[in-house]
């Protein structure tokens, strides 16, 4: 059976807590430790946290059922499977494949008395059959007839429970029956009893009691310790607690207590540990404490910079130092980490060998790699190969499947390669799990091709080849390794993105026979002309044609219709045009990558307009060509003016924002572009265009020209 438990908020006054700051360490990328057996222990987010409450309840659940099932197997003595069983206890079915009658009327009480219970946040909607006193009353007869004793604890636990949810003297039920606990019988009901003993006293106003008697279900042994801490909350005063403290006989339950109570995120850490030390230095709950506070501390490793590194290392470093204890492991390991944090590393160094020498295993041999990473301050091919062996040597432990280890030796690499300016080996090491396609470049591609295909110089390099055919990003044919389809439409993309056309199109990839949404040879009024056209032009027609363009414009470099059409789809391949989505692998919708590029792109789009301008007859036309030229300004402007993003992704590539990325038709975005003599094409559109239908629509639509002549 489950019990179900109301969560309330944890109320606790300040004066229950030695209060120090708190932690909510949910997002942790590195952890390095080794796990514990105690309770929460391993738990390293906020216990107050109602996702993390959830966790540990579908956690408790779960591990519930299947000890339970366990039991019921063994009772049984039956060849029946787990799924059954479960099939028989937990939904009623097959009951008939029991043979033992006594345990086909245990069965049968459970669905009598179950409906007061299961639903024990909610009000029954129909008037129950059996009275609840009548369902106590026959339980407490069965425990007194000749029926094995682990039914008979059942019943005990099944007419308590009753009991106490519906306020029928449970104490008193208790008192009577408990020396049924006295069984040698390892078994989860003891544990339920233990936890509704303990509510049944809190709900008749015996707190402190009732909170002591939680208490008990702190052990690796239990199966519902959560109870001991999410029912420590109904302690709110210093005085409640001072009765609390007093009421265990032994120093490893008063210890326990301290030990509850600095679980909660606003304890002072220390001073507890001060508190279990006094009353037994060998305390395994002295342990546990620090434990968890080295677990919480492991935030320094983290890389994201929102994290406050707020832990009081120094402190604990002046604690620590002045504690002997019979087993001082985990004191030292802490010191090892805290002096590390503390960029001390060699003392850390000197702890790490102390530790391997008295503890030699995964979590000191660990925390020595750690140590030896941070002391690096180059590296090359032989370190190469000592960290390659290092660290899969920890990491090849079946026992131990966390990743780690191998990222944060990525992180302290890429820190080392960039510091040598080794910018491919850094570009490697942060891609080392997941080679982002939109960090490449075109030269950093090519490098990538190039390092695949020659030998490798070390065993790291090797590896870098492992991880990125794991990714699939490369597959090995014959004695040679070639891109995926991802990386070939990257290169494709890479490729447009420099305007080397013919490379692009010569590319064996799927890739070149998707359409591109919009006509990259179109342009509108609109800003980014795009329009509602249909698909007209796969990649490789539209490399064909621009590639055909070239060489009219070679043979005749005065084509206006060439020059504009080419114009066209330099514009558009630009963040500003309606095919820049063929260019990036990743478009954001307000930022850009490459700032040289760009600039590229536009200018070239310039220089090609003013061509087309030039040798333009047409009026109308020209003033389409003139409003194209002041829609490449703007985009010069916002290049040149772009500042870097905050939100630029990958992280590791940087982004620019546009000036008018979020207010086009505000008139102070147009003071800068004014006043750095910005705006020749549009003063031109009007001087000399005014009187063209085309310059009718600009006004009608055009925002920008709007704006613009407002200001000026």
């Amino acid at each position: 059976m489950i019990i179900k438990i109301l969560l309330f908020t944890l109320l606790l006054k300040i004066a229950v807590f030695s209060c120090a700051g708190g932690w909510d360490y949910s997002n942790r990328s590195f952890l390095f430790l080794e796990e514990r057996e105690l309770p929460f222990s391993n738990q390293k987010r906020n216990l107050d946290s109602a996702a993390v409450y959830n966790d540990i309840i579908d956690d408790y659940k779960n591990r519930a059922k299947q000890a339970n099932l366990e039991e019921w197997q063994k009772h049984l003595k039956q060849n029946l499977s787990l799924k059954t069983i479960e099939q028989i206890v937990y939904q009623r079915k097959n009951i008939s494949l029991i043979k033992d009658e006594n345990i086909k009327a245990y069965l049968n009480f459970i669905q009598n008395q179950e409906q007061y219970v299961v639903n024990y946040y909610y009000s029954n909607q129909k008037e129950p059959e059996i009275k609840e006193e009548v369902l106590i009353n026959e339980a407490i007869k069965r425990i007194n007839t000749n029926i094995p004793e682990w039914l008979k604890l059942r019943y005990f636990y099944l007419s308590l429970r009753l009991a106490h949810y519906k306020e029928l003297k449970p104490l008193e039920i208790y008192k009577k029956y408990s020396y049924l606990l006295q069984t040698k019988e390892k078994t989860i009901v003891k544990d339920w009893i233990q936890g509704i003993y303990a509510g049944a006293l809190i709900k008749d106003k015996k707190i402190q009691k009732g909170v002591y008697e939680f208490s008990k279900l702190l052990d690796k042994d239990k199966i519902n310790w959560h109870l001991a801490y999410y029912n420590f909350n109904h302690i709110h005063t210093k005085e409640q607690w001072n009765t609390l403290v007093n009421i265990p006989t032994s120093n490893y339950e008063k210890a326990r207590l301290y030990a509850l109570r600095a679980l909660n995120k606003n304890s002072n850490i220390i001073e507890e540990l001060k508190n279990i030390y006094k009353i037994d230095k060998n305390s395994v709950w002295f342990d546990f404490v620090l434990y968890k506070a080295l677990l919480n501390s492991q935030h320094f490793f983290d890389l994201d910079d929102y994290y406050v590194r707020n832990f009081p290392t120094q402190e604990f470093i002046n604690y620590l130092q002045t504690i002997k204890k019979d087993d001082m492991y985990t004191i030292n390991l802490s010191l090892g980490y805290f002096n590390l944090y503390s960029n001390n590393l060699k003392k850390a160094k000197e702890i790490a060998s102390g530790l391997l020498l008295s503890n030699d295993n995964h979590e000191t041999q660990t925390f020595n790699y750690i140590v030896n990473l941070n002391q690096l301050k180059s590296i090359n091919i032989q370190i190469e190969n000592d960290i390659y062996s290092q660290m899969t040597k920890l990491t090849n432990d079946k026992d131990h499947t966390s990743n780690a280890i191998q990222n944060y030796t990525f992180v302290i690499l890429e820190k080392l390669y960039k510091k040598q300016n080794d910018t491919f080996k850094a570009f490697l090491s942060a891609n080392i799990n997941n080679l982002n396609n939109s960090s490449f470049t075109l030269e950093s591609l090519d490098e990538f091709k190039q390092f695949i295909n020659v030998k490798s110089k070390s065993k790291m390099e090797e590896y870098f080849k492992e991880k990125y055919k794991e990714q699939e990003k490369i597959k090995k044919i014959d004695n040679s390794f070639s891109f995926d389809e991802s990386l070939k439409k990257t290169q494709i993309k890479l490729l447009i993105n420099n305007q080397e056309f013919d490379k692009a199109r010569k590319i064996k990839s799927n890739y070149l026979n998707e359409y591109i949404k919009f006509n990259p040879f179109n342009v509108s009024i609109r800003g980014n002309n795009r329009s509602g056209e249909k698909q007209t032009y796969t990649i490789k027609e539209f490399l064909d044609k621009i590639i055909q363009i070239q060489e009219v414009l070679k043979n005749t470099p005065n084509s206006a219709i060439d020059n504009y059409l080419y114009a066209n789809a330099i514009y558009n391949l630009s963040y500003f045009g309606n095919s820049n989505i063929i260019t990036t692998e990743y478009r954001s919708v307000y930022s850009f990558h490459n700032k040289v590029l760009e600039l590229k792109k536009v200018n070239d789009s310039i220089k090609y307009y003013e061509k087309a301008l030039k040798y333009a007859k047409n009026k109308e036309f020209k003033a389409k060509i003139t409003y194209m030229l002041a829609k490449s300004e703007l985009a010069l402007f916002d290049i040149n003016f772009a500042k870097k993003s905050s939100y630029s992704y990958p992280k590791e590539i940087t982004s620019y924002e546009a000036p008018r990325t979020w207010s086009y038709t505000r008139n102070k975005t147009y003071n800068k572009y004014i006043d750095n003599n910005y705006g020749k094409y549009f003063d031109k559109l009007k001087d000399k265009y005014s009187n063209t239908k085309y310059y009718d629509e600009i006004l009608k639509e055009c925002a920008n020209l709007k704006t613009y002549q407002k200001r000026k």
